[in-house]
């Protein structure tokens, strides 16, 4: 019988400095290490990122809700491994996942 695996991640409100998400976001995977999700394309990013696809976010009481493709989670083995969440000062709407 294969594990169920809860492919989402969950970002307290206080990190995006109360900003709206939009439901659709793009998600990053930059390394090994590093996601980054932003509501816009960036040419920087876009550029240097292993691959790009878009998310779903759902935002509830004081959080924010982000499913990740089961792929991604599964390869960043976010249900085992420890991570950081991080917002950009500059954009609020731009989050770093450190692993």
């Amino acid at each position: 019988m294969q594990k169920l695996v809860e492919t989402r991640i969950e970002i307290d409100e206080k990190v995006t400095a109360g900003e709206k998400l939009p439901e659709t976001m793009i998600l990053y995977n930059m390394d090994a290490d590093h996601l980054v999700i932003t509501a816009k394309p960036l040419k920087t990013l876009e550029k240097s990122a292993l691959t790009k696809t878009s998310v779903k976010v759902v935002s509830q009481q004081n959080k924010h809700v982000v499913m990740l493709p089961t792929k991604i989670f599964n390869f960043y083995h976010l249900d085992e491994n420890d991570y950081t969440i991080m917002a950009s000062d500059k954009d609020p709407t731009t989050i770093i996942i450190a692993v």
